[in-house]
């Protein structure tokens, strides 16, 4: 049965209740993260019935909604009154064939754009936050009452993937992420000889007759170097990462892997953990070369 705009604005409200709006949008990405860790791409890619969103489509659609939202509210700041125009969501999520995509990079995408929304939020006054735009279907709608719907509507998919998650097998116990014990204490001389600095990935190509390893040229901002790490697996393109800056330990000797010689080692987290791994980045853009420590 489809819902009026009326009842959906109203569903959307009462999800949010009269929790701190902010603080909802602020764990949204991390609850997603915690309930797609350790699924495999086909759980993530799985739909109960045709015409129903798996949990990669999901994804894809709040990553769209938190730019149509950034835009938004940007828009009604500098010009209220400003019309908003509505958008079909289910056509924005086909058109990017959305149901055949990865939803961890959808996840980092939405959670690079919801940052900086909440950056944006937060350093409103009463006064901006009340200002409002016209929405083409539902009417005035003041940032201030933004924020309530997108809590709402955060909540609301949060529901569905966590249904969709529960209908598939659970994840092994072996499989399941619980934080592993300290490793036993160092001297901080020790982390001195390790030299992990940031660089940027400027190819990525597959070793042939190896299933997981990538071929990496990452430049350090002085010179290149070639790394090959296995990382094919869990990403379907590696065109994603090109262009993507990463932790790198640099004072490894080299080492030569299938027929390609190795000048480095990509510092990723989540390996050891069973989870699929993910690049270490620096929280933003820096020089390559830069050394982390």
């Amino acid at each position: 049965m489809t819902e009026t705009f009326e009842q959906y604005t109203a569903r959307m409200l009462a999800l949010a209740g009269d929790d701190e709006p902010l603080g909802v949008l602020a764990g949204t990405p991390a609850r997603i993260g915690a309930l797609i860790a350790g699924r495999s791409a086909a759980d993530l890619q799985w739909t109960p019935e045709p015409g129903r969103w798996s949990i990669t489509e999901i994804v894809v659609h709040l990553a769209d909604a938190e730019i149509v939202f950034a835009y938004r509210a940007r828009m009604i700041l500098a010009a209220p009154g400003t019309p908003i125009q509505a958008f079909d969501q289910t056509a924005f999520v086909r058109s990017q064939r959305a149901a055949s995509s990865d939803a961890f990079e959808s996840l980092s995408l939405f959670g690079a754009v919801r940052r900086g929304t909440l950056g944006f939020l937060r350093g409103l006054t009463d006064e901006e936050r009340d200002r409002f735009g016209v929405h083409s279907e539902r009417g005035n709608e003041s940032i201030r009452r933004m924020e309530r719907l997108y809590a709402g509507h955060d909540r609301n998919h949060l529901a569905q993937i966590e249904r969709l998650a529960a209908s598939r097998e659970p994840v092994r116990r072996e499989d399941a992420f619980a934080p592993a014990p300290p490793k036993p204490p160092i001297e901080p001389a020790a982390l001195d000889r390790l030299d992990v600095r940031a660089g940027t990935i400027r190819a990525a190509v597959p070793v042939p007759a190896a299933d997981r390893l990538a071929l990496l040229t990452v430049t350090f901002g002085d010179r290149e170097r070639t790394i090959v790490a296995g990382i094919r697996t869990e990403r379907p393109s590696l065109d994603a990462i090109v262009g993507r800056q990463a932790l790198f330990v640099v004072n490894l000797p080299p080492k030569t892997i299938r027929g390609h010689v190795s000048e480095g080692m990509l510092f990723d987290i989540g390996f050891a953990d069973g989870l699929r791994p993910a690049f270490a980045v620096p929280e933003w853009p820096v020089p390559d070369g830069v050394r982390a420590g």
